[in-house]
């Protein structure tokens, strides 16, 4: 921990803030007595390890994966969740008021605490190859194809959320400008390219990783590997609305399935709470691990903060909402496991379990960012929108498998028709992505209009994350509103 700790302090103490949003010289002056410098930072192979670590850790930050680019923001703007409208930080966020000021704040905290991780990845890559000769070829080489698949990856959310989706049906967005798409580590403005432009780069960059990338990832679902490079490249074709593409890389995904094996009913029956795989970990493509999570999740998912005071920040479902998720009133759910194991019901509230953090536990402080189960959604996806009959058939195969290994016993009939199916796999998604801030990636991809449980209907008003004041102001960013 303390390790992981330091090495953050010491890449921040040299990284450049996200352009524009910041004075390079007041960010280069600050050197706490603990920094070590850049320059003798990247004179060893180990000191080139501690920075990816460092980006690692930058990744885990509650502005990104530790809360507000899974279970915070992204999720509350998912329409995920019930809260106290009254109370709740995140409650402005459901109905879109992106100019109120603590949604603001946390819109723009992701982008700029997004950049901080892309010009940490860049200056890691500018010092491969200026100072690269102290680093053994195969750590090289893997160290290149992380910084570049993390590259990809960054950026890929960023532009899910502040550019445009339903490219399929509107090809013309590729031609907007969105996000800055940064490749060198500098304290000049990154101009923004087209939102095709971005995803060239995202394609470049991932193609030459995987020249880079090693196979053997079976102990590196905390890093960006193999698995999360074919996982990334199969959602950038899905947001293009190219079906073929993203069926090659999930049927590529499914021969090292044995990698990833499914949540086992015994991981999650045990009577000890600790010892309860709540996030499916076994069947991670690409995780993170949080150190004290349980700083960053108790504050919107547990009952109470304090004896006897309910939080007034909880993030909830009512027995009801939780049982027509689950289509518990119809027989199918109740012993779904994300139904039986993920939730925990006070009065008329059920708290999210799959994120709960337990003393000792030996699967706590992981969060998913990409899980076996979207492979099979995929599949199921690509194969009802652009296959035969036989082939939507094989789709419905696809989606049995995952109910079947989430212990709902019914399986779907494989003549359902073609907007039967498209319902059964929003459906799933719903159920599996909770707390891991997809749903709204989902909506955003496919162009829908209204979104369960919302009254809003969703517009690019409403799919488009404003850019930051302060980039339109000193940036000169085209504005995306």
């Amino acid at each position: 921990m303390n390790k992981k700790i330091n090495t953050c302090r010491l890449i921040i103490g040299f990284c450049l803030l996200s352009f524009g949003l910041s004075s390079c010289s007041e960010w280069l002056d600050v050197k706490p007595k603990s920094e070590i410098k850049e320059d003798e930072l990247f004179k060893t192979e180990q000191g080139f390890k501690d920075a990816m670590t460092g980006v690692y850790v930058l990744m885990t930050e509650a502005q990104l994966y530790g809360r507000e680019m899974t279970f915070g923001l992204v999720e509350a703007i998912g329409q995920q969740y019930e809260m106290d409208q009254a109370t709740n930080d995140y409650y402005d966020a459901t109905q879109f008021r992106y100019e109120v000021e603590k949604v603001t704040a946390k819109v723009d905290g992701i982008w700029s605490s997004a950049y901080k991780v892309v010009a940490n990845i860049n200056n890691i890559l500018e010092n491969l190859e200026t100072n690269g000769s102290c680093v053994t070829p195969p750590v090289y080489a893997q160290l290149k194809a992380e910084c570049l698949g993390l590259r990809a990856f960054i950026h890929f959310d960023l532009l899910r959320l502040f550019g445009w989706g339903n490219l399929k049906e509107r090809p013309d967005m590729l031609n907007r400008l969105c996000i800055p798409y940064a490749f060198q580590y500098t304290k000049e403005i990154v101009p923004q390219v087209t939102v095709g432009t971005a995803l060239e780069y995202m394609e470049k960059d991932l193609t030459e990783a995987e020249k880079l990338i090693s196979r053997d990832v079976a102990t590196s679902r905390f890093s960006f590997n193999y698995y999360a490079l074919l996982a990334t490249r199969m959602r950038i074709a899905m947001w293009k609305g190219d079906y073929s593409v993203a069926r090659k890389y999930a049927e590529n995904l499914l021969n090292y399935e044995t990698d990833f094996a499914w949540v086992s009913r015994n991981a999650l029956e045990t009577s000890y709470p600790e010892n309860r795989d709540l996030t499916f970990s076994s069947e991670y493509l690409f995780g993170l691990s949080i150190e004290q999570y349980k700083d960053i999740t108790d504050s919107n998912l547990e009952f109470k903060l304090v004896e006897n005071q309910d939080n007034p920040q909880m993030f909830f479902h009512t027995a009801e909402i939780a049982a027509q998720l689950f289509e518990v009133e119809e027989n199918i759910g109740s012993g779904d496991y994300r139904y039986k194991w993920l939730y925990a019901q006070g009065g008329d509230r059920f708290a999210f379990l799959k994120l709960k953090q337990y003393e000792k536990s030996i699967y706590g402080n992981r969060v998913p960012l990409m899980k076996k189960a979207e492979i099979y959604y995929t599949l199921a996806e690509c194969l009802n929108e652009s296959g035969n009959e036989s082939e939507r058939q094989a789709g419905v195969g696809y989606l049995n498998t995952v109910r079947s290994k989430r212990n709902i016993p019914q399986a779907l009939d494989v003549n359902i028709s073609k907007d039967e199916l498209r319902e059964e796999i929003q459906k799933e998604w719903r159920k599996e992505m909770l707390l891991e801030g997809q749903m709204f990636y989902y909506y955003k991809r496919r162009g829908v209009s209204s979104i369960p449980r919302c009254n809003i209907t969703m517009t690019d008003q409403t799919y488009v994350l404003p850019l930051p004041q302060a980039e339109l102001e000193f940036g000169g960013r085209e504005n995306n509103k």
